[in-house]
């Protein structure tokens, strides 16, 4: 067992657990709740998004999924552990790709085996097959700044894929990227993820993006977040990122998520 973990009443349809999770956060004199009752699970080899309004709290799940942060109340179960300290089994993608401005694409994506002590040899050959797995075979070595937005997040993507961590939480890793540039980002995670069927959970605001990329999609409600609905995205895979969105299918489905996450956004957000 992974000593970031302790021995909890293990449910193995999960690898990742909230059960009961409650969280609060002191500034001061002032206590924030962020988090209330909240339970979802996410089964090895699935595809979760979360979606809910800004500021309730989906950022957060990651950080205790990552052993960033502790519940206030409840516990994030990992493998049928409880999490108590970095969890080493996880890879993050946060919303900044957070490369290093003075490093070539080929060294931010070995940064991490590197770390792990990792050797040359091996560090050459898997660098070799993420690097031409997200397409960067003529640019290993540009800088950050000459890179476009997509080509980084690619750069992001393959430096935490290229340690093969068991599951990778990604928070709205695609927020930043202009719309046609997200669309292809879909195209190319799904192409990625196809390959191994890595588990992962999956933070955005946007549904038309849950459902693309998803097996299940849950709606959080506005803080305190608690789960308002899980829907499954029963949509045959592979999936193709450009022609999903015209489907009657897709159509329902963002219908039935929309119904669920309106009543929790302000009149200017949806206006």
């Amino acid at each position: 067992m992974d000593p970031s973990t302790s021995a909890g009443t293990a449910n193995k349809e999960f690898l990742l657990e909230y059960r009961q999770l409650g969280k609060h956060f002191d500034s001061g004199h002032a206590s924030m709740q962020a988090l209330r009752d909240l339970n979802f699970g996410v089964r090895r080899g699935e595809f979760v998004s979360v979606v809910g309004p800004s500021g309730c709290g989906k950022s957060t799940l990651l950080n205790l999924a990552a052993g960033l942060m502790f519940p206030s109340s409840g516990e994030v179960m990992y493998g049928g552990a409880s999490v108590r300290g970095i969890n080493q089994q996880v890879g993050y993608i946060t919303q900044r790709d957070n490369l290093l401005p003075w490093a070539t694409v080929y060294d931010n994506i070995v940064l991490g085996l590197k770390i792990r002590g990792v050797g040359r040899e091996a560090q050459r050959r898997l660098a070799d097959e993420f690097i031409s797995m997200v397409g960067l075979k003529d640019f290993v070595k540009h800088y950050p700044s000459e890179l476009s937005g997509g080509m980084r997040k690619r750069v992001s993507m393959a430096r935490t894929l290229i340690y093969s961590p068991e599951m990778v939480l990604m928070d709205e890793p695609f927020s930043a990227l202009d719309a046609h540039v997200k669309l292809v980002m879909h195209a190319e995670l799904l192409r990625i993820w196809e390959a191994d069927r890595k588990t992962i959970l999956f933070i955005t605001h946007d549904l038309t993006e849950a459902i693309t990329l998803s097996d299940k999609v849950i709606i959080l409600s506005s803080r305190p977040a608690t789960v308002k609905l899980v829907v499954d995205i029963t949509l045959p895979r592979p999936r193709d990122a450009f022609a999903l969105q015209t489907s009657p299918e897709f159509h329902s489905l963002f219908a039935t998520l929309w119904g669920a996450l309106k009543s929790d956004l302000s009149p200017h957000v949806i206006g």
